[in-house]
């Protein structure tokens, strides 16, 4: 496409990415076309663009959804206010007392995945690298599983239909009868742990959910093995459960 169509059509692409942000489920093509009064092939094409560039991603029967783009686009301003804002006294609060990096991650319900939109880094020379606006599948480390276990059967088989192999350690998925058990526990305990030695990278987290038991994400503490088996026994666990519910609670104050 030539760069002069490309600037003609930037208010039209800003009309159609407004609506699928503003909808934030999957729209069919001829609503698409009929609301931003185009016709359905100057819509496809103009979805396309949005298509190639990750904001919007493709849905089956001609639909298009939010995309990992603009997800991720999304999560990096929003660290800046809103959610991020308010949970950040309590990331501030286990970072005192744990001195380790605590972190923020939001759940898309619309990729299944999470982003991490938010950390206090601790003061430890020796630590985990933690990249603000990065996309986390569900089933690997402490971040991720305290979010699955919150999520209905038919997500979750989904999810596990989708993965592949761990982003650090390589190794698959674990089979379903031990993840089963461990998504139990962590709905038992309330916040789910994880230790890989061979990465040195350990974590405990804890679900963070609004109004209606709705997920929004979870809160964690990452560190390195040989630290976190220090703090075993001393209650992270527990004192992350504790300090998420509090954000959980007012968080249902607000709706």
């Amino acid at each position: 496409m030539a760069a002069s169509q490309t600037r003609g059509s930037g208010p039209k692409l800003i009309a159609l990415l407004k609506q699928i942000a503003e909808v934030g489920h999957a729209v069919a093509l001829k609503d698409i076309a009929e609301k931003a009064d185009l016709p359905p092939s100057s819509a496809h094409r103009l979805m396309t663009i949005l298509v190639q560039t990750g904001m919007v991603e493709r849905g089956a029967h001609q639909t298009y959804r939010p995309g990992r783009e603009l997800y991720r686009i999304a999560s990096l301003l929003r660290s800046q206010f809103d959610l991020a804002d308010v949970a950040r006294p309590y990331l501030e609060r286990l970072w005192s007392d744990w001195q380790e990096t605590t972190v923020l991650c939001l759940f898309n319900p619309s990729t299944l995945t999470a982003t991490i939109v938010d950390a206090v880094i601790t003061p430890h020379p020796l630590r985990y690298a933690v990249d603000i606006g990065l996309e986390l599948s569900l089933p690997w480390g402490s971040l991720g599983r305290s979010m699955l276990a919150c999520l209905e059967s038919s997500q979750v088989d989904e999810i596990l239909g989708q993965a592949t192999v761990g982003p650090l350690s390589g190794r698959p998925v674990p089979p379903r009868k031990e993840l089963a058990a461990d998504l139990d526990r962590i709905r038992e305990h309330g916040f789910a742990d994880y230790s890989d030695p061979e990465h040195d990278v350990a974590g405990v987290a804890a679900p963070l959910t609004g109004a209606g038991g709705r997920l929004v994400g979870c809160i964690g503490i990452t560190m390195p093995v040989r630290r976190f088996r220090a703090h075993e026994g001393a209650g992270m666990g527990e004192a992350v459960r504790a300090v998420t519910q509090e954000l959980c609670t007012l968080l249902e104050m607000q709706g």
